[in-house]
Parts: structure tokens; sequence; C-alpha cells
């Protein structure tokens, strides 16, 4: 069965995706759906990337990095080292001067973060400041005070961030001291530089899982990892956590295939409006499990005032889900589950009774002309979830509409008034979701035919399965 009924309905790739802290899991929110692209990849997450040049001294002087300060005498040498065998070494001969290292960096511009570290050495006294600096060329955007982060006579990490301005290059960073009283000799090494909101552990191409993008010491480098044994993963179970519930299955995550570590999912039962958390659990193929990860996702719901004010889809076919405008919303009704009897000699009656059933309305939505038939459609497609927005105060509810009318005119016939729906909203349990299909709206394999003549034009178009999968969302 296809997954849409509308290969032409328009899709919208978001600009945000979430990653899970590990890099193995990654979501993008479908805001033209309500729904949630998932991506697992315990293949080849997102790395930690080191933009410095030359970071550990591993190469000469004036490999990528540059000296600071006229009474600075700065030197590569094998007696002190933090990583690897080499550090810098800076005499500083004079009273209140400064010197330092100034490392070259791959350029960051764009109002980006970039955190920056170096460990350094310094000893018991004789160092009045310390500093990082971020630059462009020679010019100084930026520095911060460290000198409390260092610990005398051993070597000390320090850290800072520093958050471009509009139109602002940085292709550099540097450690600075400045001398006390006299003349002081101090060490640096392990300079990293990362663009985004934490600095990680040091990483450079030299180190366990590490590789340089380059030239060995003359390039940025990344640090890789991926999930053990990736290449005996087959599914990843993915659920769903929602606020004060139980965790779900995702439809199409139990399980989704993931072939060598690699799987999507979409789900389009989220609660609007509220986080949820997701967490994708990689199944081997002897049948155990590897280590979770999770991530956390909003689906924003319609803002108050707001016309389409009620989703409602199609759990098999999810291309025909439509946000409509509620119209008239009867109160909820819930039906008693009682047998009665007499007593004799007791004014009283006896009860047996069972859980009322589930919160039912009536609802009356109205659509635009362009939707009729897609809502006569989709009323039709079997089993829906109906979800407001929390102010509702209506649960989500997935449902099987029985009598429907409509679509009744809302002016003359002819008009470009809207036309009303109705339906009884009547809740049913949750459908299984073992082994479902991945369903996502507007692609299917039936789209993809259409649109390429042969898969040496797919393989061309969509760089991992991930993207094919989802169409280039993730």
């Amino acid at each position: 069965m296809p997954m849409i009924v509308d290969p032409a309905a328009p899709h919208i790739t978001p600009p945000e995706r979430i990653t899970s802290p590990d890099g193995w899991f990654a979501a993008v929110v479908d805001e033209l759906w309500a729904g949630v692209v998932l991506s697992y990849n315990g293949a080849t997450p997102p790395t930690v990337r080191n933009l410095v040049r030359n970071p550990s001294a591993e190469l000469t002087l004036t490999t990528a990095t540059t000296g600071y300060g006229t009474n600075n005498t700065r030197s590569r040498v094998n007696t002190e080292a933090q990583l690897g065998a080499y550090s810098f070494q800076h005499a500083i001969s004079t009273a209140a001067a400064a010197g330092g290292t100034s490392w070259e960096i791959e350029p960051v511009s764009g109002e980006q973060t970039v955190q920056a570290g170096v460990w350094v050495k310094i000893p018991a006294s004789g160092v009045a400041g310390l500093e990082l600096w971020w630059r462009n060329g020679t010019t100084n955007l930026h520095t911060v005070a460290v000198l409390a982060q260092a610990t005398p006579g051993t070597w000390q990490r320090v850290t800072g961030a520093y958050t471009l301005a509009p139109g602002e290059t940085c292709d550099r960073i540097a450690a600075v001291a400045t001398a006390g009283a006299g003349p002081v000799t101090w060490w640096a090494d392990a300079a990293m530089a990362e663009v985004g909101d934490t600095l990680h552990d040091y990483v450079d191409g030299s180190r366990p899982g590490g590789a340089w993008e380059g030239a060995a010491h003359a390039s940025a480098s990344v640090l890789l990892s991926s999930v053990p044994q990736v290449d005996d993963v087959r599914k990843v179970r993915i659920v769903r956590q929602d606020p004060g519930a139980e965790p779900v299955p995702v439809r199409s995550g139990d399980a989704a295939w993931a072939i060598e570590g690699v799987g999507t999912a979409y789900d389009a039962e989220a609660p609007l409006g509220v986080s949820v958390v997701y967490t994708a659990t990689p199944i081997y193929a002897d049948g155990s499990t590897g280590t979770s990860s999770s991530l956390a996702v909003t689906v924003p719901a319609p803002e108050p005032g707001e016309d389409r004010d009620l989703w409602v889809k199609s759990l098999d076919e999810p291309g025909l889900s439509l946000r409509v405008m509620v119209v008239d919303w009867s109160g909820a009704s819930s039906t008693a589950r009682q047998d009665t009897a007499d007593i004799a000699g007791s004014p009283y009656k006896a009860v047996a009774y069972d859980e009322h059933a589930a919160e039912a309305v009536q609802v009356v939505v109205d659509v635009p002309p362009e939707d009729v038939d897609r809502m006569r459609e989709l009323l039709r497609s079997g089993v829906l979830l109906a979800q407001a927005r929390p102010g509702y105060y209506f649960p989500d509810a997935f449902h099987v509409p029985g009598d429907i009318t409509g679509p009744t005119p809302t002016g003359k016939l002819g008009s470009s008034e809207g036309y009303r729906f109705g339906w009884t909203i009547e809740p049913t349990e949750r459908p299984s979701t073992i082994e479902q299909p991945m369903r996502l709206p507007a692609w299917s394999w039936d789209t993809l035919a259409e649109q390429f003549g042969t898969w040496d034009a797919v393989a061309a178009s969509y760089s991992t399965w991930a993207s094919l999968s989802t169409n280039g969302v993730v």
C-alpha cells in the first residue's frame, strides 16, 4: 500500500536538528505534519572536531603557529609535554612583559561560538597574568583571563569561549602570559578550538579514534566513534516518553531496520506543545541490545487564536492528515459501565461497576474547498488520531469515525467559503506498533520510482540511507 495518496503534497525540511549527546541519534521536527523524523546512525555519528593546526607542537615552530611578545623567546622542547612528545616553551625575559603562542585555526565566522582550550604549565611564582585570545590575523577580537584556572607546577587545561559578532571572523587562538617582577618561563601544549556550546576533551588525529582531515598535525582533526560491533546491528527500537506516562514504542520504530547501524523512523503521534523524550536502542543480530541514545523534542501546538486548532491524522496514510478549524466541540461524555439490582429489605441497589468508557466528543470542523476531497478520504481511511492544543483538555484520541456528516457548505453552493464535516471521536486503544512499516508523509518508494529512472540516479542524489529514506531531511 502506498504511504501517501498525494505524491505532490509539499514537504518542508525544518531547520532545527536535535542530536543526542553521543551523536548517534537525531531528530527533526516536521512542523508541516506535526511529526518527528528520527534517524539513528551508530556507524558514523557526528564527530568532535578540533580546528587547531599543529595543536600539540609536533611540527616546527613556524608550522601554523607564531609567537607573541618582543621579550618572549619561544622554543619547541621535548622536556615538557602534556600530550605527544613536544610543547611550546616561552621564556619571558623582562618584568611585566607578555609572551605566548598563537595557533592558526580553520576560520570561523557567522556569529558562531568558538570554544578554546589550552594545556599550560606555569611555575610556582612569576606569572602575573594568563589569558586566552581569539584573533583575526594580528587583531584581537576577545580575551579571557584564565590565570585562576591554572595550577602552578603542573599541567592544567585553561578554557574559554567567545561568540563572534556580526561580520567577525576568527582564524587564530592564542595563550599569552604576563611576567611578574622578573623573568619567567612557562609552557603550552594541546591547543583546541571547537565550534559549538561545548568544549570536549582534547582531540587530534594521533589520538585513539582520531583522524587528521589533511596533513598530519598541520590540519584540523576529528574524533570518530561508533557503536561497538556496529556491523552486527540489525534493528533499532525507538520509544517515546510522554510527560507522566509510560514509554511507548514509535509506530515505525518497533523495531526499525538498521542495517550496519543506520535506521530511520517517523512519529506522528507525539503530543503537541509538550516536551517528550525519544530513546533509541540498537538490536544486534543475536537479539542482544546495545547502548541506548536519548534526546528531547517538542512538537509545536497551534497557538491560541489560530483558526486551525485540531490535527486529524491517518495512521496508515499520514499524507492525508489535515489541520482543521473546530466549529463545534461538544462537552466530553464518558459512558457508564454498570449493572444494578434491587436488594430485598434494603432501600439501596446493588451496583456492579467497571471503569467508565473513555471520554468521547462530537466535533464539527470547517475545511476550505481545496481540502474537501482530502478530508472526505481522510475520514474513511481507517484509524485516525485527533490532537488538540493542551488548552482544550482533550486527551489525544485514536478513533475510527462512525457516522459522518458533510461536506456541508457554510454559504451558497459554489461559493468560496468553507465546508463542514462532523463525526464522533470515541477513543479506542492505540493500535499495535509491532513491525509496522515506516510511513513518511509525502515520501515513499512509489514517489521515489516516479522521480528517478535508475538506481544510479538515486545513488547520485542521496549520500546516505537515512537521507534516502527521509527524502533528505536527515
